[in-house]
């Protein structure tokens, strides 16, 4: 989890957080999470407050919660069940690795938001587990045990079904010394109560809470007679069962599909092998220690049945709060942020499904050993494309600045979707404030970005007809501005970013685009860039240093420059991005170029641009056409029949 964290920065909810933060300070997130879990807010304002927002030391801050969260789990197992170290360990090294649960690296909002909660309660299982062990300051324990409960299910809703293992732990840790099952249940019961009181007490603080007027955000949808129908709920189990038991560990073999032989793929293999390798061995040792002091194979026939049952039960307590929400579970992001309640009883139940089957022999050593290299490997694999998307984020960045020096206040940026993975429109929506308004001291938000794909037809934006007010809560901060004051943006995975406009990026220069990109077009307002503004400087730990002037640099300077008819400029640039050996990433960028250099009279390189750009997309033809006519107006003696015959010795024709 550690290895790229030098490299790795902020994501998904990380933004809005790290910018209430820089710009109100810590004691804004008591009113920020006021309508989503209004307990956070503390647990947020008290670890800014220490650590600030500098994205290395939250990732750092990620490793240690990380770590600290298995040795105590590691510790809480073993007072439940003394004798079962190796099998143990096993559960604890793989619920380290699990590799249905990829987001580890959205510290910022992770350690907070579920971490810290679930450190509390496992905190709590242990002290449970240390008082009826030991019998000595029960009452005391009993108190702190449930002050911890309290903290761990009050702040998030994430873990409220894995209090349903304390009562199991309970029944392990009585049955050792217990002969039957009626003592043993009705003994647990009693010494469970007071968990069930503040259980139950969470459940209806949360079903109030959920249905008051200060909450906003999911509702509660188990209610609903679809949700609890036959059909429903078995679909549910099976999907959950095949998710998270088996589809997940699964999933870490993508480690080598396809085999390319990237760095990348190179590095996995070397994890892999290495953590394999270490795991084999050191649990080799331990095994063979155990043995030594007659840990027998019929505990551990027994144990296997124990932890296959409490991780199916752990798996679908853990299911039940995003299930009760409404929410898919699926092996991708955002929504493998589920898997976080859900991955303790998915550890134990593979361990036991091991343990039952293979015994503890050599074949269980070697399978769990490779399993746990797979993951481990997985988890690098993971967190390399999130290093890659905070480069790309970087990027995106640096190239809106050179578009787009400063905008207007109340200016709406509107794309279908922009080729970032692991941020959204309102998450971005911070950085780009903070970029045009590193200043700001109220709660009139200047800038939002908006994904058509997801907000369209919305309270936010209601349609993309003129004048169409755009209004959104931002947390704490509010937008107010209209369809009519926006520029359309527009970056495949390959290109740079492209302010388009019915003039010069119209629907022809961007073929096989979203519908509904193509009926923003019309409303992007490029008076709202403010072309001769001087460039801002983002902070440097989170924008990074203005990067090298590569294609992109001088593409989005000719626009920039073609912005306010600079034909001079826009040649002058395509001539240094010659030079130092640049070429368009992708057809449509030599648009601007192609008319600068027509424009001065410079036809027969125009011409030549013309050709080379449309042999690599066809698609450009009405984009081409469309640019020269207006060349041909302002330029009496261009030959337009010689401009014709190129365009269609290209494969074009005009209608």
């Amino acid at each position: 989890y550690g290895l790229l964290a030098p490299w790795l920065g902020f994501y998904w909810d990380d933004w809005p957080y790290v910018w209430l933060l820089h710009f109100f300070g810590p004691s804004e997130f008591f009113a920020a999470q006021r309508p989503f879990r209004p307990l956070l807010g503390p647990i947020y304002a008290a670890t800014t407050t220490l650590l600030g927002g500098n994205p290395l030391i939250w990732q750092l801050a990620g490793l240690a919660a990380r770590v600290f969260l298995s040795l105590e789990l590691w510790y809480v197992l073993r007072l439940v069940w003394p004798s079962q170290r190796w099998n143990l360990i096993w559960v604890v090294l793989l619920f380290t690795v699990y590799p249905g649960y990829q987001q580890q690296w959205v510290a910022f909002t992770h350690i907070n938001q579920e971490f810290i909660p679930l450190i509390w309660l496992i905190a709590s299982f242990g002290i449970t587990a240390w008082a009826i062990r030991y019998t000595r300051h029960q009452r005391s324990l009993t108190i702190l045990a449930l002050i911890l409960q309290a903290l761990g299910l009050f702040a998030t809703e994430y873990f409220f079904g894995l209090e349903i293992l304390r009562f199991f732990f309970i029944v392990a840790i009585l049955a050792e010394t217990m002969t039957t099952w009626k003592d043993v249940l009705k003994k647990a019961g009693l010494y469970w109560l007071p968990y069930l009181g503040v259980w139950t007490l969470n459940a209806l603080w949360t079903y109030a809470y959920h249905l008051s007027a200060a909450y906003k955000s999911y509702g509660i949808h188990i209610l609903s007679g679809s949700s609890l129908s036959p059909l429903a709920i078995g679909n549910e189990i099976l999907n959950t069962l095949s998710l998270s038991g088996f589809m997940s560990w699964l999933s870490a073999f993508n480690i080598f599909s396809p085999i390319d032989g990237t760095l990348t793929q190179a590095l996995s293999l070397l994890i892999f092998l290495f953590s394999a390798f270490i795991v084999f061995i050191l649990m080799q040792f331990i095994h063979n220690d155990d043995r030594k002091m007659d840990q027998g194979q019929v505990k551990s026939d027994t144990w296997s049945l124990w932890a296959m049952a409490m991780g199916l039960i752990a798996i679908f307590a853990g299911r039940l709060p995003s299930w009760a929400a409404g929410l898919p579970l699926k092996l991708e992001f955002d929504y493998d942020r589920f898997m976080v309640s859900i991955m303790l009883g998915a550890s134990m139940f593979i361990v036991g499904l091991a343990t039952y089957i293979l015994k503890n022999g050599k074949r269980k050593l070697v399978i769990l050993s490779l399993l746990i290299g797979l993951s481990t490997a997985y988890q690098f694999n993971a967190a390399n494309t999130f290093r890659r998307d905070w480069d790309n984020q970087r990027a995106f960045f640096w190239q809106l600045i050179w578009r787009m020096p400063s905008l207007k206040k109340g200016t709406a940026l509107l794309t279908y979707e922009l080729p970032l993975k692991y941020v959204s429109d309102m998450q971005i929506t911070a950085p780009i404030n903070w970029i045009y308004a590193p200043t700001m001291t109220d709660r009139e938000l200047p800038y939002l970005l908006i994904y058509i794909k997801s907000r369209f037809n919305s309270s936010v934006l209601p349609s993309l007809q003129p004048n169409t007010p755009i209004q959104a809560q931002y947390r704490t901060a509010h937008f107010d501005g209209s369809t009519s004051n926006s520029v359309t943006i527009y970056k495949d995975a390959d290109g740079c970013l492209r302010a388009l406009d019915s003039v010069y990026g119209n629907s022809e220069t961007v073929p096989g685009a979203s519908y509904f990109l193509l009926n923003a077009i019309p409303l992007s307002n490029l008076d709202q860039i403010q072309a001769g503004a001087p460039q801002p400087t983002p902070d440097r730990t989170l924008f990074g240093s203005e990067p090298a002037h590569d294609w992109c640099y001088f593409y989005e300077k000719a626009e920039l420059a073609r912005q306010q008819f600079d034909w001079e400029q826009v040649v002058k640039l395509y001539d240094q991005a010659r030079k130092n050996g640049f070429s368009a990433s992708v057809p449509a960028e030599n648009l601007p170029f192609i008319e600068g250099l027509a424009t001065p009279g410079q036809t027969d390189a125009a011409l030549e641009l013309t050709a080379r750009t449309l042999k690599a997309q066809k698609e450009l033809c009405a984009a081409a056409l469309t640019l020269w006519d207006p060349v041909s107006q302002t330029s009496p003696t261009l030959d337009m029949s010689e401009v014709n015959a190129h365009i269609r010795r290209a494969g074009c024709k005009r209608h």
